[in-house]
């Protein structure tokens, strides 16, 4: 008997064994992939593994800048691209004020709201800590209202690359000197023009209200 779970026993062992050998040598071939694959990388963008300082220097300085003009247009994207997915009263304090990406998130969440209800367990809230994004057991608050702006990280609400200290930015995100052009430009227009202008400000400062007059019917 003794013997019988002596050799279970050491065969238990040697399975774990065999497995803890597949688990280390899988997860060091990972590890090596990675290393390769980042070090391809790396070539491709110096073109070259024999350069100098300061041709790799140029190298990482254009990669650099490549990075910035296309996160740049991706704030730009965020801040005046409007999908029509999110042209609703749900998101109305959320668009030109938080990420795209994050927008994406929000919707794809926003579609578990009628399963998940308020149960936590069920919602499992991985977006709210994984991104700190309302998750679903969080949005069904707002199905029939707005999505407030506190309930998104602020990290999702940097749509600029500027670092503004408090002083910096009440005089930076005044609008005193857009408005004096405005009011130049709408004294030299015509009166067609006047009423163009005056519209687009309506819209800007009542985006609640709808336009009365009926659509110009086609020829």
């Amino acid at each position: 008997m003794d013997n019988t779970i002596s050799n279970r026993y050491l065969l238990y062992l040697r399975c774990v064994y065999m497995l803890m050998r597949i688990f280390l040598f899988q997860l060091i071939m990972c590890v090596i992939c990675r290393v390769e694959q980042a070090h391809g990388n790396l070539k491709r963008i110096l073109q070259t593994s024999m350069g100098d300082l300061c041709t790799c220097w140029d190298a990482i300085n254009n990669l650099l800048v490549l990075q910035h003009n296309e996160i740049k247009a991706l704030f730009e994207t965020s801040l005046h691209v409007l999908t029509h997915s999110f042209n609703k009263t749900l998101y109305k304090d959320l668009l030109g004020m938080v990420s795209k990406y994050a927008l994406v998130h929000i919707a794809e969440e926003f579609n578990k709201v009628q399963f998940v209800g308020f149960d936590k367990k069920k919602c499992g809230c991985v977006l709210r800590k994984t991104h700190g994004l309302p998750c679903a057991c969080e949005l069904v608050r707002y199905a029939f209202g707005v999505i407030p702006l506190n309930e998104v990280h602020v990290i999702w609400t940097r749509l600029s690359f500027l670092d503004l200290s408090s002083s910096q930015s009440s005089s930076y995100l005044s609008i005193n000197q857009e408005w004096e052009v405005i009011s130049k430009r709408f004294e030299e227009l015509d009166i067609g023009g006047k009423m163009t202008l005056k519209g687009k400000l309506v819209e800007i400062a009542y985006p609640n209200m709808t336009s009365l007059c009926p659509p110009i019917g086609k020829g």
